[in-house]
């Protein structure tokens, strides 16, 4: 089998881009014939072909249609069986890896967001989302795909209420993690050696925020939650393509400045789960975090919000916590003043990798390839 997948990255720093990285490398292991369409990409062996898509950058909100213009543009010169779309800014016509379901995000941020405040008005003047939304109504609205996988049945639902998609056209199969890179052998292989190039000394309890986006997974409920610990043993650990200076800027203002380290971006997340005690995420939307099942696969306890996406692989009082109000400091506080206790903690990490076995990526890309598979006939 042909597949062309497409995406603007296909590396292990972010979350869709991971899961195109795991889709390419699975697939190829399988023998199909695999072509990546992207702008940055991490090779991974000989198996796969890359192709390079140069789009625009600048400004954000054109970003999107860019690539799907250029990316559009090169596979239709090529020959394929089918396409892997992994949202809405890649080409028409492939089987579509419903990796989030922007209409629905916009809907809930609401919920968040007084009407006349600062956040709901920059949500409103952001260019971004008109032109997101008009692209994700081609590909859905307009019946342009021919398979949407859907992460969870939760997802599966705002696809039939968004954009009216029949129940026959949606498969739900859920992210993975890589079992080899996050479990708990690696992780305590190396723990000390993480740590210290960190500046964690023993006695430290860090807390681990892996995120592409600061305000709708829940920074400054995490700072806050901090505040109300006043435990100087703490600390934040902050992973992903967010903005790290403005993370800085606000560990300074919430008086979390010698607390809080900024890491950024990482091909090796992993490293930082092996450094990490607590994950947390008071996230206020996900279609399914891809960021928790690494955690949890890795031995660490995890603490997210009670709403689809993020509590999908959580098991409360298990493997983790679930608080109610993503934006409840107080909540998250006294969740995480639980974990600190060590034996639980202990307790904790020892559950959360079985929690996940059937998340694994093998088991969870076997079912994608039956899909591509089926879409070819």
């Amino acid at each position: 089998m042909k597949v062309a997948l497409a995406f603007p990255g296909c590396h292990r720093r972010g979350g869709v881009e991971r899961v195109v990285f795991e889709c390419a490398n699975f697939l190829a292991g399988r023998g199909h014939d695999v072509t990546v369409y992207a702008g940055e990409w991490e090779a991974h062996g000989d198996a796969i072909i890359y192709e390079p898509v140069r789009h625009r950058e600048r400004p954000a909100f054109l970003r999107a249609p860019s690539f799907l213009r250029e990316s559009t543009r090169r596979i239709r010169a090529k020959d394929y069986d089918v396409l892997g779309a992994f949202g809405c800014e890649s080409p028409l016509g492939g089987v579509y890896w419903a990796a989030s379901i922007h209409r629905a995000w916009l809907d809930r941020a609401k919920a968040f967001r007084s009407p006349m405040s600062l956040g709901r008005w920059k949500q409103c003047l952001n260019p971004v989302h008109p032109v997101l939304l008009k692209m994700e109504t081609r590909h859905l609205g307009d019946r342009a795909y021919r398979k949407v996988i859907a992460l969870t049945p939760e997802v599966k639902a705002d696809l039939k209420f968004y954009y009216r998609i029949p129940e026959e056209d949606i498969v739900v199969i859920p992210n993975g993690f890589s079992p080899s890179e996050f479990n708990p052998e690696r992780c305590a292989e190396r723990r000390d050696s993480v740590r210290a190039m960190l500046g964690l000394a023993p006695d430290h309890v860090a807390l681990l925020f892996v995120a592409n986006e600061l305000e709708r997974k829940g920074y400054r409920t995490v700072l806050n939650a901090m505040q109300e610990l006043r435990s100087p043993d703490l600390r934040l650990i902050v992973v992903g393509r967010s903005d790290m200076r403005l993370a800085k800027k606000l560990a300074f203002q919430f008086g979390l400045a010698d607390q809080v380290l900024a890491c950024g971006a990482t091909d090796d997340v992993a490293g930082f789960y092996a450094a990490g005690d607590i994950f947390v995420l008071p996230t206020q939307y996900e279609a399914f975090c891809l960021a928790i099942l690494e955690a949890l696969g890795s031995g660490l306890p995890v603490i997210t919000t009670r709403i689809p996406g993020a509590e999908n692989a959580i098991v409360h009082g298990v493997n983790g916590y679930l608080i109610d109000d993503p934006q409840s400091g107080l909540q998250l506080a006294k969740a995480i003043s639980l974990l600190l206790d060590p034996e639980r903690r202990s307790a904790f990490a020892a559950d959360a990798p079985k929690t996940v076995r059937q998340y694994q990526w093998p088991s969870v890309l076997r079912q994608y390839e039956e899909v591509l598979i089926c879409a070819t006939k």
